[in-house]
């Protein structure tokens, strides 16, 4: 039965990949001396946090580091990146079509939380501007977990905390549903044991082959629709 919602962030409730391919271009240009296109950027970093993006970045470039000196140059790139992201959402995010609606109308009905590879700055700064923060119990950002998707931390771990502040649901992972735009986030889910539904508004639906549905967006799609379909 379905009682729990967790969300990926970037790609299913705002339409912010291309901001982060902005930010990340802004940086690796002027850091590492790469550039790539959108569609590299979808193939290669999407569905990945800044910190695994900017490990594969820094390898492409041929730069090699002992493990102390890599994790401060990642953390020092992540820094350069959320600055230039920030700058992007300053000129305004677009939430994905019919996000907010079922945010809204899910939130109204059972727990809903966040699972996302972005940091929680990026998802505190865009839920204020977009006037919901209040409607998700629990966020799981890249600063919360060791390994981040495709890894299963992260919606293991927001299960595992609606659960917590849950008790009479007797939440378990199977009574949770993911929306996802990725391949990474699919796996993620799937690995913690969730439903998973695959949407195709970041890249074509048939890199999302492992969800257990996928679909064009959520235009259209409220709580009735999700409970047909898995239960």
């Amino acid at each position: 039965m379905l009682k729990a919602i967790v969300f990926d962030f970037d790609g299913v409730l705002v339409d912010s990949e291309p901001l982060h391919y902005r930010a990340f271009l802004e940086v690796g240009r002027g850091e590492l001396g790469l550039s790539f296109d959108y569609e590299e950027y979808l193939d290669r970093l999407v569905g990945y946090d800044d910190r695994d993006a900017f490990r594969l970045l820094l390898t492409q470039a041929g730069q090699q580091h002992g493990q102390a000196e890599l994790e401060a140059r990642v953390a020092q790139l992540c820094q350069q990146k959320q600055q230039a992201f920030e700058q992007q959402v300053g000129l305004g995010v677009t939430a994905i079509s019919g996000a907010l609606e079922l945010v809204d109308e899910a939130a109204a009905a059972m727990p809903i939380a966040i699972a996302s590879g972005a940091t929680v700055r990026d998802i505190e700064l865009v839920l204020g501007g977009l006037g919901r923060r209040d409607r998700f119990q629990v966020i799981v950002a890249a600063d919360h977990v060791r390994r981040s998707k495709p890894d299963p931390e992260s919606y293991a771990l927001a299960v595992e905390q609606l659960a917590q502040r849950h008790k009479s649901l007797e939440l378990s992972p199977a009574d949770c549903l993911a929306i996802e735009d990725t391949a990474a986030g699919i796996a993620s889910a799937r690995g913690a044991g969730l439903m998973t539904l695959g949407l195709a508004t970041t890249g074509p639906a048939d890199r999302l082959h492992n969800a257990h549905r996928v679909i064009p967006s959520l235009q259209g799609v409220g709580l009735a629709q999700l409970r047909e379909w898995f239960g």
